[in-house]
Protein backbone atom coordinates (compact mmCIF):
# COMPACT_ATOMS: atom_id res chain seq x y z
CA UNK A 1 0.00 0.00 0.00
CA UNK A 2 2.78 2.57 1.25
CA UNK A 3 4.39 1.72 -2.57
CA UNK A 4 1.28 2.98 -4.29
CA UNK A 5 0.71 5.78 -2.31
CA UNK A 6 4.22 7.14 -3.17
CA UNK A 7 4.02 6.26 -6.27
CA UNK A 8 0.46 8.50 -6.68
CA UNK A 9 1.92 10.98 -5.11
CA UNK A 10 5.67 11.23 -7.21
CA UNK A 11 3.01 11.52 -10.14
CA UNK A 12 1.40 14.30 -8.75
CA UNK A 13 4.65 16.09 -7.62
CA UNK A 14 6.12 15.38 -10.47
CA UNK A 15 3.87 17.90 -12.10
CA UNK A 16 5.25 20.64 -10.22
CA UNK A 17 8.51 20.07 -10.35
CA UNK A 18 9.46 19.50 -13.57
CA UNK A 19 8.26 21.52 -16.68
CA UNK A 20 7.66 18.21 -19.13
CA UNK A 21 8.29 14.88 -19.11
CA UNK A 22 8.77 12.68 -22.39
CA UNK A 23 8.37 9.03 -22.43
CA UNK A 24 8.66 6.91 -25.26
CA UNK A 25 9.21 3.39 -26.18
CA UNK A 26 7.40 1.40 -23.55
CA UNK A 27 5.73 -0.70 -25.91
CA UNK A 28 9.10 -2.34 -26.19
CA UNK A 29 9.00 -3.25 -22.46
CA UNK A 30 6.81 -7.10 -22.75
CA UNK A 31 4.02 -7.61 -20.57
CA UNK A 32 4.42 -11.61 -20.58
CA UNK A 33 7.90 -12.16 -19.24
CA UNK A 34 10.39 -11.41 -16.45
CA UNK A 35 12.19 -7.78 -17.12
CA UNK A 36 15.19 -6.02 -16.28
CA UNK A 37 15.27 -2.77 -17.50
CA UNK A 38 19.34 -1.32 -17.68
CA UNK A 39 19.79 2.98 -17.63
CA UNK A 40 22.12 5.14 -17.46
CA UNK A 41 22.75 6.72 -13.68
CA UNK A 42 23.26 10.10 -13.68
CA UNK A 43 20.86 11.61 -10.49
CA UNK A 44 20.92 9.59 -7.09
CA UNK A 45 17.68 8.27 -6.11
CA UNK A 46 15.56 10.54 -8.52
CA UNK A 47 16.14 8.14 -11.41
CA UNK A 48 14.47 5.11 -9.90
CA UNK A 49 11.96 6.74 -8.18
CA UNK A 50 10.67 8.78 -11.42
CA UNK A 51 11.06 5.39 -13.26
CA UNK A 52 9.07 3.44 -11.02
CA UNK A 53 6.29 5.93 -10.97
CA UNK A 54 5.76 6.48 -14.61
CA UNK A 55 5.82 3.32 -15.15
CA UNK A 56 2.07 2.88 -14.88
CA UNK A 57 0.34 0.66 -13.78
CA UNK A 58 3.23 -2.37 -13.54
CA UNK A 59 5.17 -2.05 -9.96
CA UNK A 60 9.03 -1.96 -10.91
CA UNK A 61 11.46 -3.19 -8.59
CA UNK A 62 14.93 -1.74 -8.01
CA UNK A 63 18.01 -2.59 -7.31
CA UNK A 64 19.82 0.27 -4.99
CA UNK A 65 22.83 0.58 -3.31
CA UNK A 66 23.06 -2.15 -0.10
CA UNK A 67 24.68 -0.03 2.62
CA UNK A 68 21.34 1.99 3.13
CA UNK A 69 19.70 -0.85 4.24
CA UNK A 70 21.46 -1.21 7.61
CA UNK A 71 19.03 -0.24 10.35
CA UNK A 72 15.98 -2.21 10.85
CA UNK A 73 13.31 0.68 10.13
CA UNK A 74 15.44 1.64 6.82
CA UNK A 75 15.38 -2.32 5.86
CA UNK A 76 11.69 -2.04 6.90
CA UNK A 77 10.55 0.95 5.08
CA UNK A 78 13.16 0.57 2.05
CA UNK A 79 11.44 -3.11 1.10
CA UNK A 80 8.06 -1.41 1.41
CA UNK A 81 8.84 0.45 -1.59
CA UNK A 82 10.09 -2.13 -3.68
CA UNK A 83 13.59 -1.44 -3.59
CA UNK A 84 16.36 -5.15 -3.68
CA UNK A 85 19.57 -4.73 -1.76
CA UNK A 86 22.93 -4.75 -4.03
CA UNK A 87 25.91 -4.98 -2.14
CA UNK A 88 29.32 -3.60 -3.74
CA UNK A 89 32.79 -4.35 -2.75
CA UNK A 90 33.01 -1.16 -0.62
CA UNK A 91 29.42 -1.29 1.35
CA UNK A 92 31.15 -4.11 3.95
CA UNK A 93 32.46 -7.22 4.33
CA UNK A 94 33.23 -10.02 1.77
CA UNK A 95 31.70 -12.63 3.43
CA UNK A 96 28.28 -10.23 4.50
CA UNK A 97 28.01 -8.74 1.07
CA UNK A 98 27.96 -12.19 -0.58
CA UNK A 99 25.28 -13.44 2.04
CA UNK A 100 22.86 -10.20 1.08
CA UNK A 101 23.59 -10.87 -2.22
CA UNK A 102 22.73 -14.35 -2.81
CA UNK A 103 19.33 -13.12 -0.56
CA UNK A 104 19.08 -10.66 -3.16
CA UNK A 105 19.23 -12.55 -6.14
CA UNK A 106 16.96 -15.77 -4.10
CA UNK A 107 14.22 -12.38 -4.48
CA UNK A 108 15.56 -11.55 -7.81
CA UNK A 109 14.14 -15.21 -8.73
CA UNK A 110 10.92 -15.44 -7.37
CA UNK A 111 10.05 -11.60 -9.25
CA UNK A 112 11.16 -13.11 -12.85
CA UNK A 113 9.07 -15.93 -12.10
CA UNK A 114 5.82 -13.83 -11.63
CA UNK A 115 7.09 -11.64 -15.17
CA UNK A 116 7.79 -8.69 -13.17
CA UNK A 117 9.88 -5.62 -13.89
CA UNK A 118 12.90 -5.04 -12.09
CA UNK A 119 15.29 -1.77 -12.54
CA UNK A 120 19.19 -1.68 -12.73
CA UNK A 121 21.87 0.72 -12.93
CA UNK A 122 24.67 -1.08 -14.76
CA UNK A 123 27.18 1.61 -14.18
CA UNK A 124 26.84 0.66 -10.86
CA UNK A 125 27.41 4.35 -9.24
CA UNK A 126 25.87 7.80 -10.13
CA UNK A 127 27.50 10.49 -11.42
CA UNK A 128 25.75 14.18 -12.25
CA UNK A 129 26.88 14.13 -16.34
CA UNK A 130 25.06 13.49 -19.78
CA UNK A 131 27.62 10.46 -20.78
CA UNK A 132 27.49 6.58 -20.27
CA UNK A 133 30.42 4.91 -17.93
CA UNK A 134 31.59 1.28 -18.78
CA UNK A 135 28.92 -1.11 -17.36
CA UNK A 136 29.31 -3.34 -15.21
CA UNK A 137 29.35 -7.10 -15.82
CA UNK A 138 26.93 -8.01 -12.91
CA UNK A 139 23.73 -7.57 -14.68
CA UNK A 140 24.62 -10.27 -17.18
CA UNK A 141 26.02 -12.76 -15.11
CA UNK A 142 22.31 -11.96 -13.06
CA UNK A 143 20.41 -13.12 -15.96
CA UNK A 144 23.04 -16.27 -16.90
CA UNK A 145 22.23 -17.09 -12.97
CA UNK A 146 18.59 -16.87 -13.28
CA UNK A 147 18.12 -18.42 -16.60
CA UNK A 148 20.13 -21.31 -15.30
CA UNK A 149 17.51 -21.62 -12.28
CA UNK A 150 15.00 -22.13 -14.66
CA UNK A 151 16.47 -24.86 -16.33
CA UNK A 152 16.44 -22.79 -19.42
CA UNK A 153 12.50 -22.42 -18.93
CA UNK A 154 12.65 -18.46 -17.78
CA UNK A 155 14.03 -16.46 -20.61
CA UNK A 156 14.72 -12.92 -19.13
CA UNK A 157 14.27 -10.02 -21.55
CA UNK A 158 16.60 -6.56 -21.33
CA UNK A 159 15.19 -3.46 -22.15
CA UNK A 160 18.14 -1.04 -22.53
CA UNK A 161 16.93 2.72 -21.99
CA UNK A 162 18.21 6.17 -21.55
CA UNK A 163 17.55 8.60 -18.58
CA UNK A 164 17.62 12.06 -20.33
CA UNK A 165 17.43 15.34 -17.81
CA UNK A 166 18.03 18.94 -19.50
CA UNK A 167 19.14 20.30 -16.17
CA UNK A 168 20.60 18.97 -12.79
CA UNK A 169 20.69 20.60 -9.00
CA UNK A 170 17.87 22.81 -10.09
CA UNK A 171 13.42 23.03 -10.08
CA UNK A 172 11.80 23.06 -13.50
CA UNK A 173 13.91 20.62 -15.11
CA UNK A 174 12.66 18.42 -17.98
CA UNK A 175 13.10 14.53 -18.39
CA UNK A 176 13.25 12.31 -21.40
CA UNK A 177 12.96 8.73 -20.90
CA UNK A 178 13.41 6.75 -24.30
CA UNK A 179 13.44 2.70 -24.21
CA UNK A 180 14.93 0.42 -26.93
CA UNK A 181 13.90 -3.20 -27.92
CA UNK A 182 14.38 -5.88 -25.56
CA UNK A 183 17.31 -8.19 -26.25
CA UNK A 184 17.65 -11.52 -24.73
CA UNK A 185 21.10 -13.61 -23.52
CA UNK A 186 19.95 -16.72 -26.31
CA UNK A 187 21.09 -13.96 -28.93
CA UNK A 188 24.52 -14.16 -27.06
CA UNK A 189 25.52 -17.42 -26.69
CA UNK A 190 27.83 -19.25 -29.00
CA UNK A 191 27.41 -23.45 -29.54
CA UNK A 192 28.63 -24.99 -26.49
CA UNK A 193 26.84 -22.33 -24.28
CA UNK A 194 30.09 -20.33 -23.94
CA UNK A 195 28.57 -17.72 -20.99
CA UNK A 196 31.53 -15.44 -20.39
CA UNK A 197 31.39 -14.77 -24.06
CA UNK A 198 27.92 -13.96 -23.83
CA UNK A 199 27.59 -12.07 -20.92
CA UNK A 200 30.66 -9.63 -22.26
CA UNK A 201 28.98 -9.52 -25.54
CA UNK A 202 25.40 -8.86 -23.99
CA UNK A 203 27.09 -6.39 -21.55
CA UNK A 204 28.95 -4.55 -24.94
CA UNK A 205 25.38 -4.55 -26.47
CA UNK A 206 23.52 -2.78 -23.50
CA UNK A 207 26.14 -0.09 -23.22
CA UNK A 208 25.55 0.94 -27.28
CA UNK A 209 21.53 0.34 -26.79
CA UNK A 210 21.48 2.79 -23.71
CA UNK A 211 24.06 5.39 -25.25
CA UNK A 212 21.89 5.60 -28.20
CA UNK A 213 18.53 6.09 -26.03
CA UNK A 214 20.50 8.92 -24.22
CA UNK A 215 22.12 12.45 -24.77
CA UNK A 216 26.19 11.46 -24.59
CA UNK A 217 28.61 14.07 -24.35
CA UNK A 218 32.45 13.79 -23.87
CA UNK A 219 34.47 15.06 -21.48
CA UNK A 220 35.49 18.66 -22.09
CA UNK A 221 32.12 19.42 -24.35
CA UNK A 222 29.71 20.04 -21.60
CA UNK A 223 29.23 23.86 -22.24
CA UNK A 224 29.96 23.64 -25.90
CA UNK A 225 26.94 21.19 -26.28
CA UNK A 226 24.96 22.57 -23.82
CA UNK A 227 24.57 25.59 -25.60
CA UNK A 228 24.05 23.60 -28.91
CA UNK A 229 21.19 21.93 -26.72
CA UNK A 230 19.85 25.20 -25.61
CA UNK A 231 18.98 26.30 -29.76
CA UNK A 232 17.55 22.92 -30.80
CA UNK A 233 14.94 23.51 -27.84
CA UNK A 234 13.66 27.21 -28.90
CA UNK A 235 13.33 25.64 -32.06
CA UNK A 236 10.52 23.68 -31.32
CA UNK A 237 7.00 25.33 -30.23
CA UNK A 238 5.64 23.30 -27.14
CA UNK A 239 2.34 23.71 -25.70
CA UNK A 240 2.45 25.59 -22.67
CA UNK A 241 -0.58 23.49 -20.70
CA UNK A 242 1.18 20.44 -22.07
CA UNK A 243 2.71 18.41 -19.83
CA UNK A 244 3.12 14.83 -20.64
CA UNK A 245 4.45 13.63 -24.19
CA UNK A 246 5.21 10.23 -25.79
CA UNK A 247 7.05 11.01 -28.53
CA UNK A 248 10.99 10.74 -28.85
CA UNK A 249 11.28 13.31 -31.68
CA UNK A 250 12.48 16.23 -29.16
CA UNK A 251 14.92 14.04 -27.22
CA UNK A 252 16.14 12.50 -30.80
CA UNK A 253 16.74 16.54 -31.76
CA UNK A 254 18.59 16.75 -28.58
CA UNK A 255 20.97 13.53 -29.51
CA UNK A 256 21.58 14.75 -32.61
CA UNK A 257 22.87 18.42 -32.07
CA UNK A 258 25.25 16.53 -29.31
CA UNK A 259 26.39 14.06 -31.73
CA UNK A 260 27.28 16.33 -34.36
CA UNK A 261 29.59 18.52 -31.54
CA UNK A 262 30.58 14.91 -30.18
CA UNK A 263 32.03 13.73 -33.83
CA UNK A 264 33.64 17.20 -34.44
CA UNK A 265 37.17 18.28 -34.38
CA UNK A 266 38.06 20.69 -31.86
CA UNK A 267 38.72 23.64 -33.37
CA UNK A 268 35.79 22.79 -36.18
CA UNK A 269 33.62 25.49 -37.48
CA UNK A 270 30.89 24.21 -35.64
CA UNK A 271 32.36 24.53 -31.99
CA UNK A 272 34.01 28.10 -33.39
CA UNK A 273 30.37 29.42 -33.93
CA UNK A 274 28.84 28.03 -31.01
CA UNK A 275 31.67 29.60 -28.77
CA UNK A 276 31.45 32.58 -30.24
CA UNK A 277 27.59 33.00 -30.09
CA UNK A 278 27.36 32.30 -26.69
CA UNK A 279 30.14 34.71 -25.86
CA UNK A 280 27.61 37.24 -27.94
CA UNK A 281 24.78 35.89 -25.60
CA UNK A 282 27.10 36.78 -22.61
CA UNK A 283 27.94 40.40 -23.91
CA UNK A 284 23.92 41.12 -24.61
CA UNK A 285 23.02 39.87 -21.20
CA UNK A 286 20.57 37.90 -22.70
CA UNK A 287 19.73 33.72 -22.94
CA UNK A 288 18.36 31.79 -26.21
CA UNK A 289 14.66 32.25 -25.06
CA UNK A 290 15.12 35.81 -26.25
CA UNK A 291 15.33 34.68 -29.83
CA UNK A 292 11.91 33.87 -29.83
CA UNK A 293 9.31 36.72 -30.22
CA UNK A 294 6.80 36.74 -26.94
CA UNK A 295 3.23 35.63 -28.06
CA UNK A 296 0.12 37.52 -27.74
CA UNK A 297 -1.59 34.60 -25.99
CA UNK A 298 1.76 34.67 -23.30
CA UNK A 299 0.57 38.24 -22.13
CA UNK A 300 -2.91 37.22 -21.95
CA UNK A 301 -2.14 34.35 -19.66
CA UNK A 302 0.16 36.10 -17.73
CA UNK A 303 -2.34 38.76 -16.64
CA UNK A 304 -5.62 36.27 -16.21
CA UNK A 305 -2.98 34.12 -13.62
CA UNK A 306 -0.27 36.21 -11.92
CA UNK A 307 -2.37 37.31 -9.08
CA UNK A 308 -4.37 34.44 -7.86
CA UNK A 309 -1.67 31.78 -8.80
CA UNK A 310 0.72 34.01 -6.78
CA UNK A 311 -0.93 33.58 -3.54
CA UNK A 312 -0.67 29.34 -4.36
CA UNK A 313 3.01 29.91 -5.22
CA UNK A 314 3.76 31.67 -1.90
CA UNK A 315 2.47 28.36 0.43
CA UNK A 316 3.95 25.95 -2.05
CA UNK A 317 7.42 27.59 -2.77
CA UNK A 318 8.92 27.13 1.18
CA UNK A 319 9.13 23.36 0.10
CA UNK A 320 11.44 24.27 -2.30
CA UNK A 321 13.07 27.01 -0.38
CA UNK A 322 14.12 24.31 2.77
CA UNK A 323 14.79 21.89 0.22
CA UNK A 324 17.59 24.12 -1.25
CA UNK A 325 18.62 25.52 1.77
CA UNK A 326 19.26 21.82 3.20
CA UNK A 327 20.64 20.39 -0.17
CA UNK A 328 23.36 23.73 -0.19
CA UNK A 329 24.24 23.26 3.05
CA UNK A 330 24.44 19.57 3.76
CA UNK A 331 24.86 17.46 0.58
CA UNK A 332 28.55 16.95 -0.49
CA UNK A 333 27.72 14.47 -3.45
CA UNK A 334 26.15 16.15 -6.52
CA UNK A 335 24.71 12.97 -7.84
CA UNK A 336 22.42 13.44 -4.87
CA UNK A 337 21.68 16.55 -4.51
CA UNK A 338 17.94 17.05 -6.86
CA UNK A 339 17.09 13.58 -5.21
CA UNK A 340 17.02 15.16 -1.76
CA UNK A 341 16.13 18.43 -3.26
CA UNK A 342 13.16 16.70 -4.85
CA UNK A 343 12.71 14.58 -1.81
CA UNK A 344 12.44 17.50 0.77
CA UNK A 345 9.73 19.42 -1.60
CA UNK A 346 7.52 15.89 -1.80
CA UNK A 347 7.51 15.94 1.89
CA UNK A 348 6.53 19.45 2.38
CA UNK A 349 3.53 18.70 -0.25
CA UNK A 350 2.41 15.35 1.88
CA UNK A 351 2.44 18.49 4.54
CA UNK A 352 0.29 20.45 2.66
CA UNK A 353 -2.34 17.74 1.90
CA UNK A 354 -2.45 16.50 5.34
CA UNK A 355 -2.60 19.28 7.02
CA UNK A 356 -4.93 21.54 4.30
CA UNK A 357 -7.47 19.19 3.16
CA UNK A 358 -8.59 18.17 6.73
CA UNK A 359 -8.87 21.95 7.73
CA UNK A 360 -10.53 22.96 4.69
CA UNK A 361 -13.16 20.48 5.26
CA UNK A 362 -13.67 20.76 8.95
CA UNK A 363 -14.33 24.83 7.98
CA UNK A 364 -15.87 24.66 4.84
CA UNK A 365 -16.84 21.10 3.52
CA UNK A 366 -16.76 19.40 0.11
CA UNK A 367 -16.55 23.09 -0.64
CA UNK A 368 -13.44 23.40 1.04
CA UNK A 369 -11.52 20.27 -0.41
CA UNK A 370 -12.25 21.05 -3.49
CA UNK A 371 -11.59 24.71 -2.80
CA UNK A 372 -7.66 23.88 -1.77
CA UNK A 373 -7.15 21.22 -4.69
CA UNK A 374 -7.40 24.07 -6.85
CA UNK A 375 -6.04 26.86 -4.95
CA UNK A 376 -2.77 24.12 -5.09
CA UNK A 377 -2.65 23.52 -8.37
CA UNK A 378 -2.77 27.01 -9.16
CA UNK A 379 1.13 26.93 -8.30
CA UNK A 380 1.25 25.85 -12.05
CA UNK A 381 0.36 28.53 -13.39
CA UNK A 382 2.30 30.68 -11.56
CA UNK A 383 5.42 28.94 -12.73
CA UNK A 384 4.30 29.61 -16.19
CA UNK A 385 3.99 33.69 -15.30
CA UNK A 386 7.63 33.36 -14.10
CA UNK A 387 9.22 31.50 -17.55
CA UNK A 388 6.61 34.09 -19.48
CA UNK A 389 8.71 36.94 -17.55
CA UNK A 390 11.83 35.48 -18.47
CA UNK A 391 11.32 35.43 -21.76
CA UNK A 392 9.84 39.13 -21.92
CA UNK A 393 13.62 40.26 -20.23
CA UNK A 394 15.22 37.97 -22.58
CA UNK A 395 13.58 39.27 -25.76
CA UNK A 396 13.86 43.40 -24.69
CA UNK A 397 17.55 42.25 -24.21
CA UNK A 398 17.81 40.32 -27.59
CA UNK A 399 16.35 43.28 -29.69
CA UNK A 400 19.74 45.50 -28.54
CA UNK A 401 21.69 43.30 -30.05
CA UNK A 402 19.03 41.76 -32.60
CA UNK A 403 21.50 42.32 -36.03
CA UNK A 404 24.48 40.36 -34.25
CA UNK A 405 22.99 37.57 -32.31
CA UNK A 406 20.19 36.63 -34.87
CA UNK A 407 23.36 36.01 -37.53
CA UNK A 408 25.06 33.93 -35.41
CA UNK A 409 22.46 31.98 -34.21
CA UNK A 410 21.44 30.73 -37.70
CA UNK A 411 25.13 30.01 -38.79
CA UNK A 412 25.31 27.60 -35.73
CA UNK A 413 21.67 26.52 -36.64
CA UNK A 414 23.06 25.87 -40.31
CA UNK A 415 26.10 23.57 -39.01
CA UNK A 416 23.55 21.57 -36.74
CA UNK A 417 21.37 20.54 -39.05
Amino acid sequence: MLYYIIKFTLLLYSRIYFKRIYISGTEHIPKDKPVFLASNHSNGFLDGTMVSALIFPKSTRIFVRGDVFGKGWANFLLRSLKLIPIFRARDGDTRTNRDGNNRSFDQLYEEFKKNRIVLIFPEADAQIEKRLRPLKKGMARMIIDMENRGDKNMEVAIVPFGLNYTHYKRHRNELMISFSKPVYLKDYMEEGGNERAAYNALTTDVGDRIRKEMVDVNQGDEEVTETALRIIRSERSEPIVKFWFGSKARLQAEINAADRIKFSDSGSSLRTKIIDYQDALDVANTTEIGSQRVKIWEYIFWLIFIIPSSLSWLVSRWGLYFGKRLVDAKVKKDELYESIYFGVGLAYNWILMLVGYPLCALFFGWWGVLGWFIFRWLSIPYQHCQEIMQHVKARQAWKKDANVLNQLRKEVLAELS
